[in-house]
């Protein structure tokens, strides 16, 4: 193989993000350095001025409103698709003054190379010429122009040869021009005004973040590469004739068009009780040509409906090799299922040298290898309603939700919403559970200002992995006042038993903060908690500390200082709200609890370190429901004597420089046994009065509770697991057949649990053993070859991160063997 898996920008939430961070693309994932860095870029970047025209002559007319679907004021930029290589945007409804009857739709296609802006007019006479213009300080920084193509391709730069590519398609009636204020002018005209409308397309290349051969690609994409696609069954085996993909001068990528599973030989639908269906992976190769010998990174956008997996709210696709093992080449999954149903999935794989290579996308619906496939995308909002902001789906299965986010919280409740519990008869086995959201991180408000809610501004997400064993997914912000800085690893995992998604904490105090509430993660969520949830409780490993029932307060926030700053001491701490009495839903929402588990608490405050976590119980009142709320939060004692000076005897303190880093286990628990109808062993083992009981936390609290040593190689985190490999053979290749570059013995787990192996030279050439009854055998668990892992490649450090799903055990020993 001649494919590299490299140079990724980090992809930006926002339009304006794509173009503040143009032509200081580079390669960094780091997300916290990322977030400092576009923060810098922002403040001293200097301004493009953008116009979007129709018209000619006496009959111009220039865009004056941009707003959403049906002229709607809040979504005005609609997300169609979101995350790691593609950032797409578009403004549904622009209006111009001067020509009511003129309308217009504009486009923002971002990529981590280039961006490209589309406008699309109909309506009037005046569509039959559209235009883009681009100009302001931005480009009179700019003063070296140079025509690469006349009239189509325009390169502008600076001293250091930074600059910017202009380039527009060749197509019959566009074309590319300067005007006298040295702005750039992207046009297309036509004779006959056609019932989709006229559209033009200027796209925009960072001119020092692609090589020759790559601007070559888009200046020629027919010649300079081909991308060709053939569907294939679940064996493997061609179905149809291949087909070339179209470089698309909208999305600036070659769209791939992805088949259906049915149109691969599957059947209409999937009948669940037999396992062949859970396995049935949607497959898809494809074989890219070069003639250019530098490397080129080759911009994929792979489409296909709803089909493409058994149901849209799960797929988890990764690529893989000739020999079916994956590859950690990174790929972006955005879908929609709001009146238009389709994945949209991203991919910009970098291939090294001319000839062809040849990658398989592979599909999981259900389960990948013995595990539910964990998966994690952004879900675009279009078609419901008028709404269109950031929000992300993750799913376990393909069976409905099980988490969703709305990282920027655009529809105004919590940065977790919908939440469902797995393998619970609601309604129908096999389909959509009750919800039983949300919950939320920082919750944070000063003393000043008690009133106004300090959120997580300028949120960027990073989408490391988006399954099937384990998602990882960083959503980073910075609080609206300036003062905390907040980095939300989520981590669904694949498995047989529960929901169950890993948050790893964060927080940075930028400032001196002293608030009048501050919580870093809560269950549940103060704008979103309808659940009549009667009776919470908390506790330990060892037992419940205490059961409480919940009154009809009719109110908000805590009801005295007793109620915060709750010590929560010994072992795995959990909370839980249970007794769920919410009746007359669709889909039953009583028969799923809610609460989670502290797998690490660590707060550097002023001059303390605190490794005991605390909690604050709130009120909620949302929909006229009162319940209780969990909060992890800060000890609250007068004085403050804990924290010591630096927090000026203040009970409710933090000064510049504390940082408190967390990892808790987020559970949704079945509620109801005869409700269940999985397959778990410990949940068919567990007594039908303990599933609406806190003994039920506290069991998962002490058993899947994990300890793990390495003999070869290094514990970097024990929940989930995460080891790197042995240093001194594997980061430097030095591998020979046999070499062990991870050996390690793990402790408890329930279902299956997630261990990674990272710091690997090479995706593949790996065997995982387990040691049984003192003999070494390989751990293959596989239904269709090399079906049970997953590969991510790490661009920093330029190695890869392989993880399995192993079954949870009291004690098992595992190692990583090189073949």
């Amino acid at each position: 193989m001649h494919v590299l898996t490299g140079h990724y920008g980090l992809a930006m939430n926002e339009a304006t993000g794509a173009l503040e961070r143009l032509g200081w693309l580079d390669d960094a994932l780091d997300v916290e350095a990322a977030l400092k860095r576009s923060n810098a870029v922002i403040a001293g970047f200097p301004t493009a001025k953008l116009s979007f025209e129709g018209g000619a002559g006496t009959g111009s007319a220039v865009a004056t409103s941009f707003l959403g679907t049906k002229g709607a004021t809040v979504d005005r930029a609609q997300m169609l698709d979101g995350g790691r290589i593609m950032n797409r945007l578009q403004f549904e409804t622009v209006g111009f003054a001067s020509n009511s009857k003129l309308k217009g739709r504009v486009t923002l296609a971002a990529m981590p190379r280039h961006f490209t802006l589309t406008q699309t007019l109909t309506g009037h006479a005046a569509a039959k010429v559209a235009r883009i213009r681009i100009g302001g300080a931005a480009l009179a920084a700019l003063p070296k122009s140079e025509w690469l193509v006349p009239g189509r391709v325009l390169r502008r730069t600076n001293g250091a040869g930074k600059g910017w590519v202009f380039l527009v398609a060749d197509v019959p009636g566009q074309s590319l021009a300067t005007n006298v204020s040295g702005e750039v002018v992207a046009q297309r005209s036509v004779s006959q005004l056609a019932k989709a409308g006229t559209t033009v397309a200027l796209t925009v290349l960072a001119a020092q973040a692609v090589s020759a051969a790559e601007l070559s690609m888009f200046m020629t994409p027919n010649k300079a590469v081909q991308v060709s696609y053939q569907l294939l069954n679940l064996a493997g085996k061609p179905v149809g004739a291949p087909v070339v993909a179209p470089w698309n001068a909208e999305l600036g990528a070659y769209k791939v068009p992805l088949g259906t599973l049915k149109s691969a030989g599957a059947p209409g639908k999937p009948n669940w009780e037999q396992a062949v269906y859970h396995n049935w992976y949607g497959r898809h190769r494809l074989t890219v040509t070069r003639v250019s010998k530098a490397p080129m990174a080759v911009p994929l956008a792979l489409f296909g409906s709803g089909g493409l997996s058994w149901y849209i709210t799960g797929g988890a696709p990764l690529w893989r090799d000739s020999k079916g093992r994956p590859t950690g080449t990174p790929i972006q999954v955005s879908k929609n299922w709001h009146g238009q149903v389709w994945y949209h999935l991203y991919s910009q794989p970098t291939f090294r040298g001319p000839g062809a290579d040849t990658l398989e996308l592979t599909m999981a619906s259900s389960r990948w290898g013995p595990v539910f496939a964990a998966s994690h995308a952004q879900l675009s909002l279009v078609g419901w309603s008028q709404a269109g902001g950031h929000w992300d789906e993750s799913a376990l299965g393909c069976f409905g939700e099980s988490i969703t986010y709305d990282p920027d919280v655009t529809l105004n409740r919590a940065m977790v919403d919908d939440v469902r519990p797995f393998q619970v008869l609601s309604k129908t086995k096999w389909s959509w559970t009750g919800n039983v959201g949300g919950a939320d991180f920082l919750r944070y408000a000063t003393t000043a200002k008690p009133y106004w809610e300090r959120r997580l501004g300028r949120v960027r997400s990073h989408y490391a992995a988006p399954g099937p064993n384990l998602t990882d997914v960083v959503y980073a912000g910075v609080s609206s006042d300036g003062a905390i800085r907040a980095t939300i690893r989520t981590q669904l995992v694949g498995t047989d038993d529960v929901v169950r998604a890993y948050y790893h904490l964060d927080y940075e105090f930028l400032k001196d903060v002293d608030y009048s509430r501050l919580a870093f993660f809560q269950v549940a969520a103060d704008n979103y908690a309808d659940n009549l949830f009667a009776k919470y409780a908390y506790g330990n490993a060892s037992g419940a500390i205490k059961v409480a029932q919940s009154t009809n307060h009719k109110s908000k926030g805590y009801a005295s200082n007793a109620h915060r700053g709750i010590a929560l001491p010994g072992k795995s701490p959990w909370v839980l709200l249970y007794n769920n009495q919410r009746t007359g839903d669709s889909l039953p929402e009583r028969f799923a609890n809610v609460g989670f588990v502290v797998r690490s608490f660590e707060a550097k405050i002023g001059q303390a370190t605190l490794t005991t976590p605390h909690i604050n119980l709130t009120r909620t009142y949302n929909g006229k429901m009162s319940q209780m709320a969990f909060q992890l939060g800060l000890p609250h004692t007068p004085g403050s004597t804990w924290c010591g000076a630096p927090c000026l005897g203040k009970q409710r303190f933090v000064p510049k420089g504390s940082r408190v880093r967390a990892t808790v286990e987020y559970l949704v628990l079945p509620a109801n046994k005869s409700r269940y109808y999985g397959e778990s062993a410990w949940l068919k083992a567990l007594a039908p009065s303990l599933f609406d009981h806190p003994e039920q936390i506290r069991q998962v609290a002490a058993n899947n509770q994990l300890v793990v040593q390495a003999t070869v190689g290094k514990v970097l985190r024990a929940q989930p697991v995460v080891v790197d490999a042995e240093a001194t053979q594997a980061k430097m290749g030095m591998i020979g057949p046999g070499a062990v570059v991870a050996d390690l013995t793990m402790s408890g787990g329930l279902g299956f649990v997630p261990v990674t192996i990272a710091g690997l030279p090479r995706h593949g050439g790996w065997r995982l053993q387990r040691l049984l009854n003192g003999t070494w055998v390989t751990y293959d668990p596989a239904v269709h070859g090399n079906d049970h892992w997953q590969a991510e490649f790490t661009a920093l450090s330029q190695d890869w991160r392989l993880t399995f799903s192993l079954p949870g055990v009291t004690k098992q020993r595992v190692r990583l063997v090189s073949e």
